[in-house]
This record gives C-alpha cells, sequence and structure tokens, in this order.
C-alpha cells in the first residue's frame, strides 16, 4: 500500500475511533488487532491487511468504506509479495435505508479470502464478473460463474474463493440502519378533534398507565398533527389533576410528527429506618440528619411546598451531604436547587498531568465533569449515608480506626463520608492522574486524610491494621476478583469490606449484557428528568435545553427498544446520541441549572458507552458480585438497594450497598 493511501487510511480510522469514544486500547480488544500494530496505523505506517482493515470496520461499527475513504484500491499481496492476492476498490455508495455499497473484489487463482462477520443486519449479494468464484457463509455458499449472483446474511463469517484461475466480481453490501421491527412499540393515533375522541384516548391512556404500574414494561403513544399541543393534551388526559400520584415516570414532548407520550415503570426502595436505636448513643448528628432525609427521598412525592421550601436552605450548607441529600428530594417534588458549595468549589481549575494512560479511569469518563456533576447522580448521597451507617454498626473499631478507601476518584464521595464519620482516619487510593489532581484539590484541609496515588492491587499492606475498607462506585473499574482479594490480604480478623456501586440485572451473554447497561444507565437520567419536565425553564440558556430534551427524547426510544429486546438499534440510539453531545457539549462551566443536569447526563452516557466496550466500565450484577465475595473470602452481613433501576425485586439492577466481614480461612491441621 503506497505512502498516500496509509496516511488517508489513518486518518479516517483517527477520526472515527475518536467520535465512537474508543481508545486503542479497546479497539484492539473489539477487533483482535494488536494495540502496536493498530497504532502503527494511526500513524501512517506499516502494511496491513484486506482483513486487518475489515477487522478495524466492524469492531468501529462503520462501513468499509468509511474506512477507505479517498484510497483509489486496497490491495493484498502474497508472502512473497510479488502478486496480488486480492483488490477491493470501492465503486459508489447509495440509498439511506439501506444503506447500499458496491465494490469491484479481484481475487488471485487458488487464493481464499474468509471475512469475520459484520455487524447484525449487514447482507451481501455477490455478481460474478470474470472466472468462477465460490462466494457464502457456512449455511450458505455457492459456486458462481460470469454474470450469475447470490446473496447472503453477512454476519456470519463469510468466504470467496477464486477457481480456476483469478475472478472478479461486483460485491453489494446492504447495511440496514435501523431494525424492520424497531418501532413496533409505537401506538400512533390522530391528535383528537372532539370532547368524544378526548375522552376515548383518556380510556386508553387510563388503561395503559394501570398496565405499567402493575408490571407491564412501558407504553408509548404518538398523536399525529401539526395543530398538537402538549398543554391541552395533560389537561384532557388528567395527568395532573386526580388528587393522586401515579407511581410512573410520565412524559410528553412534541417532534415533527405532533406530540409523543411516554409512561415508563419507577421503581421504589425501602433501605432506611427512622428507629436507628442498632446505631448505638454515639451517632454523629449529621449522620442521623442524613439517614432522615434518605428515608424521605425514597418515598413518592407528598409534601407541601412549604415543606419543600424548607430544604432550600439546606441545599446551600457547607455539609455536602446533608446539601446533596436536601437537592435529590426537592428534585422529586419539582424544585431544581443544585448543591451550590460544591459547584464552585469544583469548578476550581486543576493542572492535571497528560502522561494518562488509554486504560486509566480518565480515557472514559471526563473527570472534569464527575468531579462537578457526578454529585447530581440519584441516591449519590444516599449510597453514602448507608455506607456511614454500616461502618458505624459493624466495624469493629466502630468508626474510629484507620480505613481505606479504593479508587476514590475526583474525592467528592470519601468527602461526604468523612462528614458523616468525623472521628474516622482514612488512606485514600486513586491511580488515574487526572482523578488523583482531582482528590487532592477537593479533600484539602481534611487533616484525617492521607491521599497515595497507586492502583489497589498492589498497594502494600500499611503497618496499622486496617479493619475497614471502602469502595464508593469503583469495584467495578478493577477486575472485580482481584479486588475482593486483595481486600482480603489488607484486612485484619473480622475486618468489614463496604462496597457501594451501580450493579445491572442478571444477564447470560454480551447481548443481553448491553441491553441491561441500556435499562440500567437510562434510568437513572429519566428518573431525574421526570420532574424537571414541568419546572418553569424561564432563564436558563435555550441551547441546553434542546440538548436536554433531545437526550430526554432519544433515551426513551432506546429505553423501549431494550424492552422490546430489539438491543442492537437501542445500542446504536445510545452511540449515535454519545456522538451528538459530545459535538455539542464542549465546556463543564454551565451557564443554567439545566446545563448542569445535562453534564450530569453526559457522565450516565459515557459510562453507558464505555460499557458496551466494555473499557472501564464492567459492571456484573448484585448475586455475582456476592458469589465472587464468597469466592475470596468473606461473609454477607448486610445488603441494601438504595435505588432501583430495573426491577422490583431487591437483588436486580440499580444502586447497591454490601458489607462482608472477611472470614479467616481454614487450616488443614486444625481438621
Amino acid at each position: 500500500m503506497d505512502n498516500q493511501a496509509l496516511q488517508t487510511i489513518a486518518r479516517n480510522i483517527q477520526t472515527i475511533r475518536g467520535k465512537s469514544g474508543l481508545t486503542l486500547s479497546g479497539l484492539a480488544q473489539h477487533s483482535g488487532i494488536a494495540k502496536s500494530t493498530l497504532s502503527l496505523l494511526e500513524r501512517g505506517q506499516g502494511n496491513p491487511t484486506m482483513e486487518t482493515v475489515w477487522a478495524i470496520a466492524n469492531a468501529l461499527n462503520v462501513p468499509f468504506s468509511h474506512i477507505i475513504d479517498g484510497v483509489e484500491a486496497v490491495k493484498s499481496f502474497s508472502e512473497d509479495g510479488d502478486q496480488d492476492r486480492e483488490k477491493v476498490r470501492f465503486i459508489e455508495r447509495y440509498g439511506t435505508n439501506p444503506q447500499i455499497e458496491v465494490y469491484e473484489m479481484t481475487i488471485a487463482e487458488g487464493h481464499s479470502r474468509v471475512s469475520s462477520a459484520h455487524p447484525p443486519g449487514v447482507f451481501e449479494r455477490v455478481i460474478a464478473l470474470r472466472g468462477e468464484m465460490y462466494v457464502g457463509n457456512a449455511t450458505d455458499g455457492t459456486l458462481l460463474r460470469p454474470g450469475q449472483s447470490h446473496a447472503f446474511a453477512g454476519d456470519s463469517e463469510h468466504t470467496y474463493t477464486a477457481l480456476n484461475g483469478p475472478s472478479t466480481a461486483l460485491v453489494l453490501i446492504e447495511y440496514r440502519e435501523h431494525n424492520t421491527q424497531s418501532d413496533r412499540y409505537k401506538l400512533i393515533r390522530g391528535y383528537p378533534q372532539s370532547a368524544a375522541e378526548w375522552e376515548g384516548l383518556r380510556s386508553l391512556v387510563d388503561r395503559a398507565m394501570i398496565d405499567v404500574t402493575h408490571g407491564v414494561s412501558g407504553f408509548y403513544l404518538e398523536l399525529r398533527g401539526s395543530n398538537s399541543d402538549i398543554v391541552v393534551a395533560e389537561n384532557h388526559l388528567g395527568f395532573h389533576s386526580s388528587g393522586f400520584q401515579w407511581p410512573l415516570l410520565i412524559f410528553t414532548g412534541k417532534n415533527d410528527q405532533g406530540l409523543w407520550i411516554a409512561v415508563l415503570p419507577q421503581n421504589f426502595v425501602n433501605a432506611f429506618t427512622l428507629r436507628m436505636d442498632y446505631l448505638g448513643d454515639a451517632v454523629p448528628d449529621v449522620l442521623l440528619s442524613a439517614i432522615r432525609l434518605a428515608a424521605t427521598a425514597e418515598q413518592m412525592p407528598g409534601m407541601v411546598d412549604s415543606d419543600v421550601m424548607l430544604l432550600e436552605p439546606v441545599t446551600k450548607s457547607s455539609t455536602l451531604v446533608l446539601a446533596t441529600l436536601a437537592y435529590e428530594v426537592a428534585l422529586q417534588h419539582g424544585y431544581l436547587l443544585i448543591p451550590r458549595q460544591w459547584l464552585s468549589l469544583a469548578q476550581r481549575d486543576v493542572d492535571i498531568p497528560s502522561d494518562a494512560s488509554d486504560e486509566d479511569f480518565s480515557s472514559r469518563i471526563n473527570v472534569d465533569y464527575y468531579t462537578t456533576f457526578e454529585l447530581l447522580h440519584p441516591a449519590y448521597a444516599r449510597q453514602v449515608t448507608a455506607l456511614a451507617e454500616d461502618v458505624l454498626t459493624f466495624d469493629p473499631q466502630g468508626g474510629k480506626g484507620l480505613f481505606i478507601d479504593v479508587g476514590s476518584g475526583p474525592g467528592t464521595a470519601l468527602f461526604m463520608l468523612m462528614e458523616l464519620l468525623p472521628e474516622a482516619r482514612a488512606t485514600a487510593l486513586e491511580p488515574d492522574c487526572a482523578a488523583f489532581a482531582y482528590l487532592l484539590n477537593n479533600t484539602k484541609g481534611l487533616a484525617q486524610l492521607r491521599c497515595v496515588q497507586e492502583d489497589f492491587l498492589i498497594f502494600d499492606k500499611p503497618d496499622e491494621p486496617v479493619s475497614v475498607i471502602t469502595s464508593v462506585g469503583s469495584s467495578h473499574h478493577f477486575n472485580t476478583a482481584f479486588m475482593l482479594q486483595k481486600a482480603w490480604q489488607l484486612l485484619v480478623k473480622n475486618g468489614i469490606l463496604c462496597i457501594a456501586d451501580e450493579l445491572l440485572p442478571r444477564f447470560t451473554d454480551l447481548e443481553s449484557r448491553n441491553n441491561a447497561l441500556i435499562r440500567h444507565h437510562v434510568a437513572y437520567v429519566l428518573s431525574s428528568m421526570a420532574k424537571v419536565d414541568v419546572l418553569n425553564m424561564e432563564g436558563n440558556d435555550s441551547t441546553e435545553i434542546h440538548i436536554y430534551q433531545y437526550i430526554r427524547e432519544k433515551l426513551i426510544h432506546a429505553f423501549m427498544l431494550s424492552i422490546q429486546n430489539q438491543t442492537s438499534t437501542a445500542v446504536k440510539y445510545c452511540r449515535d446520541l454519545f456522538e451528538y453531545i459530545n459535538q455539542r457539549i464542549v465546556s463543564k462551566n454551565s451557564s443554567s441549572d439545566i446545563g448542569a443536569l445535562v453534564r450530569f447526563y453526559v457522565l450516565e452516557i459515557q459510562a453507558m458507552v464505555a460499557g458496551f466496550d466494555y473499557e472501564i466500565e464492567r459492571k456484573t450484577y448484585p448475586k455475582k458480585l456476592v458469589s465472587l465475595a464468597y469466592g475470596a473470602g468473606f461473609e454477607l452481613l448486610n445488603h441494601r438497594r438504595i435505588f432501583a433501576t430495573t426491577g422490583i425485586d431487591e437483588w436486580e439492577g440499580g444502586t447497591h450497598v454490601f458489607t462482608f466481614r472477611k472470614r479467616e480461612r481454614s487450616r488443614f491441621e486444625e481438621l
């Protein structure tokens, strides 16, 4: 391949990989091509084979032509380099759904080209022009002579073999952007024009809302018509006038077709009790207040406006954990009261080292956003409150000894934990250089805290006994099994390991895992949006409102597709949304409260897409985590689901808090 072609392909790969958010390590894992080879290729060096280029295209989930755009032809050579084994020339691209690309392929006599599976939904048609060619996949192949054609599914391994001399064929590759069944979740009606039509529609919607309340996964309705009016529709359908609260997430919006209505399930938890005698007498006042706010956050909205407004000064409190809990309770009642003191603290300029690895946390998650906006995550402060409760209840030293915090990130959760356990001393471990810079900045002044930039898995056992190890949102950034084994090694006898983290509903393969990721992450975003829709948004930046509305609509569609098991289409929706927001949200500075929420949504979408790629985000499900802990030598003391994203069972998706106690391993001589 000549140098000009190499440089063109290098630029194309860099551009497409950058848009997808995939790191070089991630591309290596998905394509099966060595990272060093990819690194050379992106620098315009090396001599890639046809198989290499196709593998990269498949891993990036783009048509082959996007990689070779601007290159006249791609060739693969025999081992001695004397002759072309195969040559592919891109001819044209046409259509939108499906999109069809036309190539001319020439294969040397006796050569067999094996193509890896393309993404789901890709079909091929091969038309023989000269010579004989055997084409197709393992279950559907045929011998073609000039003028003959054969069509087959390209989403499994397939071959092209030249027989009795060189062979040339046209190859038509069809990319179907959307599954033909992808819209089957939509119910479409005309916008009502009379009282009778509204009455009939209300009966339909009431029934659907009862169905979703009782267990149906969701309902989506489009009302077509240019005169569609959201306020009129909501009034006719009685969304806000019954005197009761629907235990649902209800959304309305407008698009080019008219008005849409989405009704999604809302799941509840009961993780906190106001009977706190089990904690003993010496309970910090701030923890008591936090437990009361956390218990309130679990309930359906029921406060009167005057009660909610009592929360406003709490959101301005210098105690971050209380300010964040008050923000969450207020949001459930339609008031957006962002905790101001942390936003102003975290938005200070921090010098970030530039030597990060593409396997670090910051390679996939924007740490600038994370340090500022992650506290807006539903139940973020609730999980820390539950963690503090468990430390006081189960720690042999009653929360007054040395504990290690694993993967502290920028320090938001650890800062809250130290507020709740003022007599504890902690060592914070964070390997990522960008996150560590923020950790130092954000926890400045905490005398009882020591920060160490080191990977937990290689951390030396300290001289002082360690009775508690905590991990908030970090267990899935490690090899979780190794993390549990390391914790066992560091803890004293009967020491406890407290883990607060997001976990998925159970999955059994990669497709069901991706489906679980979508339903899990979308639930966090939509739950925080449910009441924001009824806020008076005057004074907020119109661009950020538009982005907010765009994210909401796309994620609702992704959720509906996922519950219909249209997983590949739902994943594409989410990847397209990821690219959309990355092009539009380029600064962490927000001019509005809505902008602050949008930046939290950016984080959640980043985490979801990183989860698809299995980079940094490696979430498991609750019972699997407990099983791994048993194997590492722990017993489960306490488990609570703090926030529910999927299902009503305590062991389904959401934010979970576990407390394990180290078991001593038996010795053979004592048997």
